[in-house]
């Protein structure tokens, strides 16, 4: 008898410490797939973001004579950070939580902003109420308007910033740096931080 307690509370510590390691194993197993999932999400938002940012001011026509005579206006599609850069985290930070571009999509050279054509104007702005991402389109598009680029409602995004590189501009070939954050949303520990810096390739019209 003495001995059969003795084996059965061996057997038990046995299988404590076997449910103990699984039950790590699948805790380390969980978080890994979040972290992925996590990685996953913010990257595509990035990659999005980055990929309209390029394209500002690509204008099909910006090598017309009517483009490059002295004195002609501008490029509608123009990157214009002055204008273009939004909502300020802070007056005189030069720190933005929205950003406008425009190029020129259906290569007419002109800037078109309705369903039949196609929507060349993008703002992308951060939403502190949705913790995402917006996205808005067409001529009368605004911060925070649109819709969310991520519905995704396992993840939020916690900041999202853009400034003009000053470097960039002194080298003539403007930079967006784009800041984004994220984090799991069933645990706020597991969280994301991205920099990237944007190349504005159609500068200069």
């Amino acid at each position: 008898m003495v001995e059969l307690m003795v084996a059965m509370v061996a057997g038990l510590i046995l299988v404590a410490a076997v449910t103990a390691l699984f039950a790590t194993v699948l805790r380390a197993n969980s978080t890994a797939m979040k972290v992925s999932r996590l990685n996953q999400e913010v990257q595509a938002i990035t990659d999005m973001m980055a990929r309209d940012i390029q394209r500002a001011g690509f204008d099909a026509s910006a090598a017309t004579a009517t483009r490059l005579v002295s004195g002609a206006l501008p490029s509608p599609f123009y990157f214009n950070a002055a204008t273009d850069l939004l909502d300020e985290t802070v007056t005189g930070s030069k720190i933005y939580r929205c950003i406008r571009v425009r190029y020129d999509d259906n290569g007419n050279g002109v800037l078109n902003n309705s369903a039949s054509s196609s929507f060349e104007t993008l703002i992308y702005s951060y939403s502190t109420a949705s913790k995402g991402i917006k996205l808005a389109t067409g001529a009368t598009a605004a911060c925070n308007g649109g819709s969310l680029v991520s519905t995704d409602d396992t993840i939020e995004i916690t900041s999202l910033t853009y400034n003009l590189l000053s470097s960039s501009q002194a080298s003539g070939a403007r930079a967006i740096q784009l800041n984004i954050s994220g984090r799991y949303k069933d645990n706020t520990a597991l969280t994301l931080n991205l920099q990237r810096d944007i190349k504005l390739r159609n500068d200069g019209y």
